[in-house]
């Protein structure tokens, strides 16, 4: 598993490694104050604007040749990549560094809530193909993941509450005391993500360690809220964080239909105070009947990574907080679910 670092400003170059390449979002220049010096510190950096588009597999020959072309001087053996920036960056990143020399050392310094609680731990790198996200990929951990609190705090209000929904999906998932110091909070900001953030971290690396290569189906776990949430942010265009929140609001009420999670358990997550900054696709007028759209929601639904057949794929539910479970679904059965959560909506 990849050394955790926690740290109040950026590292020094020279404590990475000898040979270093540094491959980060173009953004952070103008958001970060002191990033552009920092950078300029490397001998060799590649910047990129992140996004999906970054990760389409069409456009990888193109990037792959100007890191390599960085990297003529160097030793396969001592090079390393050091990738900064939020999840696009850090599955195109992630994914270089597997490939690159049959694979070289990676470092992931995390600059957006939604990479420092999840992509950047547990080892996943991706590439899309078309609209099918992450097709194509690697597991690859990285040597050592550095937090850095300055870079996270310098995020807008509104990425901590997109980051929100990756906290959220791991204290439902852990239970215990990480759910009851969370379900507390009356207040979603940065300095609320970076205290939780420790906690987040452990409890998603708790699930990796027992099925690290996703072998065992104990990883599927880790999509609580994605299945919609993948479906609500391809059709809508909306930021990943705000549609998986959507779809663990979707999830929810569904165990709760499915009587796997008892009406008291609903009410008490109903009644969490840090619960009201789960957003509803039935109230925001998402969900939509209409056939055209369900035709479009079912092919997505079918492209899902965790398709178990040809007509059906794992459907995170909870029981209750820390418990979790993994049940195979028709596609159909999703679809029926929405049109009945929007019919619930309309005659509430």
């Amino acid at each position: 598993m990849s050394l955790l670092q926690f740290s109040n400003q950026l590292p020094k170059v020279s404590s990475l490694g000898p040979e270093l390449v540094l491959v980060y979002d173009k953004v952070l220049d103008r958001k970060v104050p002191g990033f552009r010096r920092w950078r300029q510190s490397f001998s060799a950096s590649y910047g990129v604007e992140a996004g999906e588009d970054l990760k389409a597999v069409e456009k990888f020959p193109g990037h792959i040749s100007k890191v390599v072309s960085l990297c003529d001087s160097f030793s396969s053996r001592q090079l390393k990549l050091v990738v900064v920036g939020g999840g696009s960056v850090g599955d195109f990143g992630g994914f270089v560094a597997s490939v690159l020399k049959r694979g070289v050392g990676l470092i992931h310094i995390p600059s957006t809530w939604l990479a420092a609680i999840d992509s950047a731990h547990g080892g996943k790198t991706a590439l899309n193909v078309g609209k099918a996200k992450n097709q194509i990929g690697t597991f690859y951990p990285a040597e050592k993941v550095i937090l850095i609190k300055s870079l996270l705090l310098a995020q807008s209000s509104a990425r901590a509450f997109e980051g929100f929904s990756e906290l959220l999906k791991v204290a439902l998932l852990s239970g215990g005391r990480f759910w009851q110091q969370l379900r507390i909070e009356k207040k979603i900001s940065n300095e609320v993500l970076w205290r939780h953030l420790p906690q987040a971290i452990e409890g998603k690396l708790k699930i990796v360690k027992k099925d690290p290569r996703e072998t065992k189906g104990l990883r599927h776990q880790l999509n609580l809220g994605h299945t919609m949430g993948h479906v609500f942010e391809s059709y809508y265009e909306l930021p990943h964080g705000i549609a998986v929140n959507y779809g663990m609001e979707f999830a929810l009420r569904w165990s709760a239909q499915k009587k796997l999670m008892n009406a008291s358990t609903a009410q008490s997550l109903e009644e969490s105070p840090v619960m009201t900054y789960l957003l509803s696709a039935e109230r925001d007028h998402l969900l939509n009947s209409n056939a055209g759209v369900l035709r479009a929601w079912r092919k997505l639904l079918l492209r899902d990574k965790k398709k178990s057949s040809a007509q059906k794929l794992r459907f995170i539910f909870l029981i209750a907080p820390g418990k979790p479970v993994v049940k195979d679904v028709f596609v159909d059965e999703v679809l029926l679910e929405l049109c009945r959560q929007q019919e619930e909506e309309l005659y509430a």
